[in-house]
C-alpha cells in the first residue's frame, strides 16, 4: 500500500532540509506516492530546497495552516496519506510504529506519535509534564498534525480540515471524529523532535495563539465539556501557576519550569482574552 505525503511550508529553510531528509530516510522509498509541500509565500530558499529532495510544491489556494492543509488534501491520491510540519525531525521508529495503528484498521481516522522541543529549550519539561497527565485531557493529549498518517476517506467524509483562524485544528478534528464514532490513536512511546527554532520569545507566542483559538474552537463544537474553560478559569489557573510550577519542577527535576510555566499560563489568559473580544466582535 503506498502513501501520500504531504507538508505545508512557510520560511522553513532553516530545518527543512533535516526534516525532509529525515522523512525520506524513515518512510520506504516504493511505498510513497507524492510528496507534496504546500508553501505559504515562502520569501527564502523554501521552495528550492523542497524540490532538491524530490516534493513537488504547489501554491496554498488560501492562508495558513487551515487552507495550506485542504490544498494538499485536494491533491492527495491514496487511501492514506501523511502530513507533517515543517520542524519535526522524526523518530527513527516513527512510521514503523505509527503506520500500524492505523493501515488497514476499521474505525482510525488518524494516528500520530508524539514531538518534544530539544532539551535546552527553556520550555522542554512542559509537554512531558502534561505526559504525565495525559488522562486530564479528555482524550486529546498528543494529537497534532504535524507527525499523522490520516485515513483519507474519512477525513473527507466530515469536510477535510477546519478552518480556523489561528490554532486548534487538531482539538476541532479529534472532537469531530469522536463524535461520528471514529478514533485517533497516539503511541505515546514514539517521540519525535520538534526543532522549532526561534527562541523564548517564539515558544511564549506559539501559547499565545493556542490562547487566542479557544474561544473560536469551543464555540464552533459547542460541547459541554468545554464549559468550564473561560476567562475565570484561565484567570485562576495564572494565578496558581507558581505553586503549580514549584510542585512541576519537583516532579520534572526541571528549575526552568518555575519560571516558564507561569509566563506560558499568562500567555494562555491573554490570548484567550483577545480571542473572545474577537468571536463577540
Amino acid at each position: 500500500m503506498k502513501v501520500d505525503l504531504v507538508m505545508w511550508t512557510l520560511n522553513g529553510e532553516k530545518t527543512l532540509p533535516l526534516v525532509l531528509s529525515r522523512i525520506n530516510q524513515i518512510i520506504p522509498k516504493e511505498l510513497v506516492n507524492q510528496r507534496l509541500i504546500v508553501d505559504d509565500g515562502s520569501k527564502d530558499n523554501t521552495v528550492t530546497i523542497a524540490r532538491k529532495y524530490g516534493w513537488t510544491v504547489l501554491n496554498n489556494e488560501g492562508k495558513g495552516i487551515s487552507d495550506a492543509a485542504n490544498t494538499a488534501l485536494k491533491h492527495v491520491e491514496t487511501s492514506y496519506f501523511c502530513s507533517f510540519e515543517q520542524d519535526v525531525f522524526l523518530s527513527s521508529d516513527w512510521w514503523n510504529k505509527v503506520s500500524t495503528l492505523i493501515l488497514n484498521k476499521q474505525g482510525v481516522a488518524a494516528a500520530c506519535g508524539l514531538r518534544f522541543l530539544p532539551r535546552n529549550n527553556f520550555c522542554y519539561s512542559v509537554e512531558p509534564y502534561q505526559l504525565t497527565r495525559k488522562d486530564d485531557y479528555y482524550g486529546g493529549y498528543g494529537k497534532t498534525l504535524d507527525n499523522t498518517i490520516w485515513n483519507t476517506t474519512i477525513l473527507r467524509s466530515i469536510g477535510g480540515f477546519p478552518k480556523v483562524n489561528f490554532a486548534g485544528i487538531d482539538t476541532f478534528l479529534f472532537n469531530s471524529f469522536k463524535l461520528k464514532g471514529y478514533e485517533w490513536l497516539v503511541d505515546y512511546d514514539v517521540r519525535s523532535l520538534h526543532l522549532h527554532y526561534g527562541g523564548l520569545l517564539s515558544e511564549f507566542k506559539r501559547y499565545y495563539f493556542y490562547g487566542l483559538s479557544l474561544p473560536q474552537t469551543y464555540s464552533r463544537l459547542n460541547i459541554s465539556l468545554y464549559e468550564n474553560e473561560n476567562t475565570r478559569c484561565l484567570f485562576l489557573r495564572f494565578v496558581k501557576s507558581p505553586i503549580s510550577s514549584f510542585k512541576m519542577a519537583l516532579k520534572m527535576h526541571d528549575s526552568r519550569l518555575m519560571f516558564s510555566y507561569p509566563i506560558i499560563r499568562l500567555c494562555w489568559l491573554l490570548g484567550y482574552i483577545r480571542g473572545t473580544s474577537w468571536k463577540n466582535s
